[in-house]
C-alpha cells in the first residue's frame, strides 16, 4: 500500500479537525500556521491576533526531524518563551535565504556523518507553552509487519531516542483486537514513569490517539512531545 509523507501542520491539521471525536476530554487549541518566508507570516498576524500577543515557536516543517539538535527551533531570543512576531519573521527569512546544513544522526549533541545542505522552504509557527519537562510525553504509532506498534514514554523531546529500550513502552496490537480489549492493553501499559496524577489522563489521550491512527489511516503517527496540563493538550 503506498504511504505518503505529509507535514506536521497537516498532521496537526487532521487531528485538529477530528480532535471532538477522538480526544472528548482534552481542549487544544489548534493555533498554527505554515509559512514559507517573513512576509507571509506578517500577513497571517492581520488576521490572526495570537500571532502578535503571545510569544512563538518556529521551526521547518519539511519531513525531516531533529531540528532541535540542528538548531533549527527558534523558542528564545534572550530566554525561552520571548520569541515575538518580529523575530520570527526575522529568524525565518534568516533560515529562508541562504542553503542550511541538516544532520540526521547525532552522538549525544555532536552531529554524524555528511550534513545534507538545502534550502528550507516551509516553516510551522505556533505559541510558545510555559510548561515543565515533567509535563512533555511521548507517543507513536505504526505497523510494523501483521501489527499495530504503540509506543509510550514519560519522557517527550529531543532525548527520547537515546536510551529508546529504557524509556519507551512498546505495546503490540492484533489488527482483530477489538476497542475494549486495545484500551484495556493500553491501560495496562502506561509507563510507569508518568506522574501519578496523569496517568488516566495519559490512557485517555493515548487510546483516543491510536483509534484516530488506525481511522484516519495513518501509516505513523508521532506526537515528540505533547504537553499535558491536566485536561489541556499541546501538541
Amino acid at each position: 500500500m503506498a504511504q505518503k509523507a505529509i507535514r506536521e501542520f497537516d498532521a496537526k491539521s487532521i487531528l485538529a479537525r477530528h480532535w471532538d471525536k477522538y480526544f472528548p476530554d482534552f481542549t487544544y487549541a489548534y493555533e498554527t500556521v505554515l509559512v514559507e518566508n517573513g512576509s507571509q507570516l506578517k500577513d497571517e498576524a492581520a488576521s490572526k491576533n495570537w500571532l502578535n500577543e503571545k510569544p512563538l515557536v518556529a521551526k521547518p516543517d519539511m519531513l525531516f526531524g531533529k531540528r532541535g539538535k540542528n538548531g533549527l527551533v527558534l523558542f528564545k531570543d534572550q530566554k525561552p518563551g520571548d520569541v515575538s512576531l518580529e523575530k520570527a519573521i526575522s529568524w525565518i527569512d534568516e533560515k529562508s535565504s541562504s542553503e542550511q546544513s541538516v544532520y540526521f544522526s547525532f552522538d549525544g549533541d555532536t552531529p554524524i556523518g555528511e550534513p545534507k545542505v538545502d534550502m528550507l522552504t516551509h516553516f510551522i509557527v505556533e505559541p510558545f507553552t510555559p510548561h515543565s519537562q515533567e509535563e512533555e510525553y511521548y507517543i507513536s504509532a505504526t505497523c510494523v509487519g501483521d501489527e499495530d506498534m504503540l509506543y509510550m514514554s514519560a519522557e517527550g523531546g529531543m532525548e527520547v531516542e537515546e536510551g529508546w529500550d529504557e524509556k519507551v513502552t512498546e505495546v503490540a496490537f492484533k489488527i482483530t483486537d477489538t476497542e475494549e480489549e486495545i484500551a484495556e492493553k493500553i491501560r495496562a501499559n502506561v509507563p510507569a514513569d508518568v506522574k501519578e496524577e496523569d496517568k488516566e489522563n495519559f490512557a485517555k489521550f493515548a487510546i483516543g490517539f491510536f483509534k484516530a491512527y488506525r481511522e484516519l489511516n495513518f501509516a505513523y503517527l508521532e506526537i515528540n512531545p505533547f504537553v499535558m496540563q491536566g485536561n489541556k493538550i499541546e501538541l
